[in-house]
C-alpha cells in the first residue's frame, strides 16, 4: 500500500488480524500482571523466611541442637515429609537454591532491561 492510497479489501483484513493479534497480546499481558505483583510478594515473603532460617543456620543455634540431638537428646524430628533442618544440608542446600533463583532473576531482568545497550556502546 503506497502512502496515498486507500487500502484494499485484503490490506484491510490483514491489518485488522494484525490488530487483533496485538491486542489479544496486550490483554494477555494486562491478565499477567496482578500474578506478577503476586509472584513478587512471594518472593518477598521467601526472601524474609530464608533470612531466619539463614540465621538459625549460622548464628550457632543449628549446631547447638544437633549437636544435642548426637549427644542423645530425645527431641522429636518427625516432618510433614520434607527433611529435618537438622538434617544433614537441608538448610545449606536450600539457602543455596534460593541464591540460584535469585541470580535467575536477575540475570533475566538484566538481560531484559540491558536489551539495547548494545547500540548504546558503539
Amino acid at each position: 500500500m503506497s502512502p496515498n492510497t486507500s487500502p484494499n479489501t485484503n490490506e484491510i483484513q490483514a491489518m485488522q488480524q494484525r490488530l487483533d493479534e496485538i491486542q489479544a497480546l496486550y490483554r494477555e499481558w494486562l491478565a499477567l500482571q496482578p500474578k506478577l505483583e503476586q509472584a513478587r510478594t512471594h518472593w518477598q515473603h521467601s526472601v524474609a523466611i530464608m533470612q531466619k532460617l539463614e540465621t538459625f543456620y549460622t548464628n550457632g543455634e543449628y549446631g547447638q541442637l544437633n549437636d544435642a540431638v548426637d549427644a542423645g537428646a530425645d527431641l522429636d524430628l518427625t516432618t510433614q515429609g520434607e527433611y529435618s533442618v537438622l538434617s544433614e544440608d537441608a538448610l545449606w542446600d536450600a539457602l543455596g537454591e534460593q541464591d540460584q533463583q535469585l541470580w535467575a532473576l536477575l540475570r533475566f531482568a538484566v538481560k531484559h532491561l540491558d536489551r539495547f545497550s548494545d547500540n548504546d556502546k558503539n
